[in-house]
């Protein structure tokens, strides 16, 4: 792949749309909402309920703007990565204590690693837990390999693993991976014989280990936790990035962390009366205490979203100290008397979610690229399902022999 060209196309498309996704709409409503070009907002008003999951979904029915769809099919079209299908089973005593999330993700990982990693002997893992790819990677590759986590406890229980029969000699550091010297680790990521492994690092520690493994042989890097990042502290990080630039906003960064599985009418159905309480409890906080401006709401016990408004904003209120000298009654009326606004609020989420996979794929062609810059042959490949794992693009980097 050509991430150079896949960047710039990227950045191409998303710059002109900057006002609706680099800003959160709630903060900013109802300014927010002015960004979003009326005929959008038109088409989204014209949804039923299977119209507004589709959109949800990604896929527009009906005759939608041509400019929503011509973008959303650049956008698609533009975030289409390969596929890894691999896998290497486990059995059940492997697998034994782990969720179906973490054993898919072994799995994944593994057969991944096994044709790209010949010449690998050594191996380092960063918050690497109870050790549990470690083990594996040991026991499959003949690998030494070093776990790196700051939880001294789990790498006690990993320990403790180590002592039942079969186990496999792994070595526990307990250290947290930081930029700078790091005497005790840093020898760790150099050696072609090397790899780096980095299973969902947050925020700029997938950053720090693309720069302590500048000497590795080999590595692997899935990021999460984007909203974590500072712009322009921890992007763009390539010099092709830096000339390519978008504003990255933390609302920006927020939206890049966003679930990428299709909900059920159920998931679905609960999002929409979470957003429908959550929406007019700030329209009322707005209005009852304007200065107090954006007032966060919090998370609420699910509960509370299955119930009557009144309960909800009750709840939301004691909990701020705020008194809107209103009954449970007139707190149910104005709830009603704002759906035609929070459902606006709602299609403008909708419409802004589009963006997500875009600006994630953005950040994570900026560090492919860093890797190239950096000497590297690069993949850039879809590997878990998202409906188990939405953070499930690898980073995969190795030296020619």
């Amino acid at each position: 792949m050509d991430f150079q060209a896949r960047l710039a196309a990227l950045t191409h498309q998303l710059r002109p749309w900057a006002p609706l996704w680099s800003r959160s709409i709630l903060q900013g409503w109802p300014g927010s909402g002015a960004a979003y070009p009326e005929d959008w907002l038109a088409y989204a008003r014209s949804l039923d309920e299977a119209g507004e999951r589709s959109l949800d979904q990604g896929l527009l029915v009906g005759s939608p703007p041509v400019s929503l769809a011509t973008l959303l099919d650049a956008l698609q079209e533009l975030t289409a990565l390969p596929w890894h299908e691999g896998r290497h089973a486990l059995s059940a005593a492997e697998t034994q204590g782990l969720s179906a999330k973490k054993t898919h993700e072994l799995e994944r990982v593994l057969a991944l690693l096994a044709p790209r990693t010949r010449l690998i002997h050594q191996a380092v893992d960063i918050g690497g837990g109870m050790g549990h790819l470690a083990r594996l990677c040991a026991r499959t590759f003949g690998w030494t390999f070093h776990s790196i986590d700051r939880d001294a406890a789990l790498q006690d229980k990993g320990r403790r693993w180590l002592t039942r029969p079969g186990g496999d000699t792994v070595g526990f550091i307990p250290a947290s991976v930081e930029d700078g010297v790091q005497p005790q680790i840093d020898p760790l990521f150099r050696g072609r014989d090397r790899a780096s492994i980095g299973l969902h690092t947050c925020g700029p520690l997938a950053l720090t280990q693309i720069r302590k493994s500048q000497g590795a042989g080999f590595v692997l890097n899935i990021g999460c936790c984007y909203d974590k990042l500072e712009a322009p502290r921890d992007l763009p990080v390539s010099c092709f990035g830096r000339a390519h630039p978008l504003p990255f906003t933390p609302h920006a960064l927020a939206l890049t962390t966003r679930g990428r599985h299709h909900k059920s009418e159920v998931e679905f159905a609960r999002m929409k009366q979470v957003y429908a309480w959550r929406f007019a409890f700030d329209l009322l906080s707005r209005r009852r205490f304007p200065e107090r401006g954006f007032v966060r709401a919090g998370d609420a016990p699910r509960a509370l979203y299955a119930g009557r408004f009144a309960r909800y904003a009750r709840d939301r209120l004691e909990r701020l100290g705020l008194d809107p000298g209103m009954t449970d009654a007139e707190l149910d009326a104005f709830e009603v008397s704002v759906r035609a606004e929070t459902r606006d609020l709602l299609l403008c989420h909708l419409l802004r979610d589009r963006f997500a996979r875009a600006l994630e794929v953005v950040l994570l062609l900026d560090r492919a690229i860093l890797l190239e810059e950096l000497g590297f042959q690069v993949e850039l490949l879809q590997v878990f399902e998202p409906s188990l794992s939405p953070r499930n693009l690898a980073l995969i980097a190795s030296r020619s022999a």
